[in-house]
């Protein structure tokens, strides 16, 4: 392997990091428009409480736009045992812990 070759081989290398760097900051910049938004966690998707039924199974009660979700998680599959209104204490704590 003579200079220019490896000259050859280090100026692929670099174009192709380039590239990638570049789809990377352009997913970075404008995914948020189409829908893809990294590192962005929901602020009214919460997990209240979490339960062990057995060794395979599940209870966890999700809180999610003012309402709250008992789910039963299993491997064969997951379940909504049942859905109602959020108490308001409960309501009230989670402005709390946001600062609102």
């Amino acid at each position: 392997m003579d200079f220019f070759d490896f000259l050859r081989a280090a100026g692929a290398l670099i174009l192709v990091l380039g590239i990638l760097l570049g789809f990377a900051w352009l997913l970075r910049r404008y995914g948020g428009s189409i829908g893809l938004k990294a590192g962005m966690a929901s602020s009214d998707l919460r997990v209240v409480e979490w339960r062990a039924l057995d060794m395979r199974r599940k209870l966890a009660v999700i809180r999610w736009g003012g309402r709250e979700h008992l789910l039963c998680l299993s491997p064969t599959g997951d379940i909504v045992i049942g859905a109602r209104e959020a108490p308001a204490a409960t309501a009230n704590a989670a402005k709390d812990e946001t600062g609102s």
